[in-house]
């Protein structure tokens, strides 16, 4: 229900301080990389930048805020000596990827990925929040799908995968995730957008009439069922108001009859004639469409790139598109980015 609210009816979320206090870090972290050639941006560059650019929302007070931006400041403090003594100018910074897992459109971001040889790289993924066990990076689905991403569509093998913690400037690493977790992935990954498919046609043919208040808990990695209510699961949700499962909580008022749209001629005469302008309008377009290539095609046959009539021309362009296979792709990005066009 709430990926349905979030994403289908797109009913905004709460902000959250520990969402806004992340993303300032990592914007400055970009900014941090994000030069073209050395040096690296010096820390009262950062620094500056990570104020400009932090993020307000979500926090409780002032106060609160106030806390978060201190701890901002000093992590960018301590990486920064950390790291810029051996700053290298990465592979991509938030590298954004669209991946297509059997039919399914997975969109995401890496934080950073660096080169390493010719044809390896190395992914890095920020975290602000809590700290982690030594085994996180081995265990951790999001770089699983990062590797999935890159070693498909930049077609470059990934030789390590790491967390780093940021507020105690600790990577934890990996080796490339294995063969049986990538499948398990791309397995899950088509499993749960056909649940979701189906249980959206659900809910817009109504026929879901209530909603369960009770649910067995995910057996995927071979636990014990066991049944955890609504309450215990659910108790931070940001959409209980809207929920069926809440509905006991909070009950809804019956809507009041909106006088002003019971019975107003004139704003039914004004949504027909937008219709029906809409309807033409669709038409014309077919009709343009149509047109044009008629007229394309007799400009090929006559060897023309420009026609005239009494009151318009036509020009006919083309333009060129080179197409590069998977395994010329790192080259070319690697020419791309060293003559400074990326």
């Amino acid at each position: 229900m709430k990926w349905h609210f979030r994403y289908i009816q797109k009913v905004p979320e709460k902000p959250r301080h520990f969402f806004s206090f992340g993303k300032s870090v990592h914007d400055a972290l970009e900014f941090f990389y994000s030069v073209k050639t050395l040096p690296p941006p010096s820390l009262p560059e950062v620094l500056k930048y990570l104020d400009d650019n932090w993020l307000t929302e979500g926090y409780k007070d002032k106060r609160q805020e106030d806390d978060y931006k201190e701890q901002g400041r000093t992590i960018i403090k301590e990486y920064h000596a950390k790291h810029v003594v051996d700053y290298h100018i990465p592979y991509f910074v938030e590298y954004g990827f669209n991946l297509d897992v059997e039919g399914v459109k997975v969109t995401g971001f890496v934080d950073r990925i660096d080169k390493v040889g010719d044809d390896r790289i190395a992914i890095l993924d920020y975290k602000t929040g809590k700290a982690f066990g030594r085994d996180a990076a081995v265990l951790s689905d999001q770089l699983t799908m990062y590797q999935m991403a890159c070693e498909e569509l930049l077609g470059l093998k990934v030789e390590r995968l790491t967390l780093y913690h940021l507020p105690s400037q600790t990577p934890v690493t990996s080796e490339p995730h294995s063969a049986v977790q990538v499948k398990a992935l791309r397995e899950r990954v088509v499993r749960v957008a056909g649940d979701i498919k189906e249980n959206t046609a659900k809910l817009e043919r109504a026929a879901i009439k209530h909603f369960p208040t009770v649910f067995e808990k995910n057996t995927a990695l071979g636990q014990p069922s066991s049944k955890m209510s609504a309450e215990q699961i659910c108790h931070w949700c940001d959409f209980k108001p809207l929920c069926p499962a809440w509905a006991h909580q909070f009950p809804k008022a019956e809507p009041a009859e909106s006088p002003a749209l019971k019975d107003d001629a004139k704003l039914a005469k004004l949504v027909d004639r937008y219709g029906k302008a809409h309807d033409e309008m669709k038409e014309l377009e077919e009709k343009a469409d149509a047109l044009k290539a008629e007229i394309v095609a007799v400009l090929k046959e006559r060897g023309y790139v420009k026609a005239f009539g009494q009151r318009y021309e036509a020009v006919m362009r083309s333009d060129e598109r080179w197409e590069f296979g998977p395994e010329n792709k790192p080259k070319v990005l690697d020419a791309i980015k060293s003559a400074g066009y990326w």
